[in-house]
């Protein structure tokens, strides 16, 4: 699953990224947490724009938690996603996320040049306004020893094709990014807290090596 993640992109990265603009200055963000909101990549019409969707679609009963992923496995089958899977699908920008390999053991992970990553996500209007999910795929190489999912996150210069493409397009981005993408590491337990909110939390522990993949750097940035 993708539970935390972290999004320190600016409006000048956000341009390039993904051509689209946006005026105002954006506060980075070192833990998402689900429930707040967050810059998100759409389409309309012709054109992508960039707007703010809060993480999360509402409890259905009381003592239940927010859904925040989609497992790309079956979101086209779900009642809850399909829909959106065909009309609505988003981006999510993203500089890293968390996960914890036990209660107390949270890592931090992103790509190999510490970049924006697009994360695939699905878009709902709602009474509340505008939410968003996650889609996760199964977690590979070596990600999947911190745990077994992980964001699908899309190969660069897919985008377009994820955005306002068919839905045979989409479904063929729905593949688990390898493990040779991301390096990860161990980070302070701090990151369990929804108001810490500051960079130390993507501090690497003193004395923790970065992890990477043993197959390499795959080429996703050419």
């Amino acid at each position: 699953m993708c539970g935390r993640f972290a999004t320190t992109v600016t409006a000048e990265e956000l341009n390039r990224r993904f051509g689209v603009t946006v005026l105002q200055n954006l506060r980075p963000r070192w833990n998402v947490a689900p429930s707040q909101p967050v810059v998100v990549i759409t389409r309309n019409g012709l054109h992508d724009e960039a707007s703010q969707a809060n993480w999360g679609l509402p409890p259905s009963s009381k003592g239940r938690s927010f859904l925040i992923n989609a497992r790309m496995e079956t979101v086209q089958e779900k009642p809850t996603f399909s829909t959106a899977f065909t009309l609505s699908r988003c981006i999510i920008p993203a500089s890293g996320w968390y996960e914890w390999s036990a209660p107390k053991t949270p890592w931090h992970i992103q790509l190999g040049d510490g970049g924006v990553m697009a994360m695939a996500g699905l878009m709902f209007k709602t009474d509340g306004g505008s939410r968003f999910v996650i889609i996760t795929s199964a977690a590979t190489g070596g990600v999947a020893e911190i745990h077994h999912r992980q964001p699908l996150v899309l190969p660069n210069g897919c985008e377009e094709s994820w955005l306002g493409g068919t839905l045979d397009q989409a479904l063929a981005l729905c593949q688990p990014a390898p493990a040779s993408w991301f390096n990860w590491y161990r980070v302070s337990s701090e990151v369990g807290r929804v108001a810490a909110d500051h960079p130390e939390l993507v501090t690497p522990l003193e004395g923790d090596d970065v992890k990477v993949s043993t197959s390499g750097q795959a080429d996703l940035f050419g």
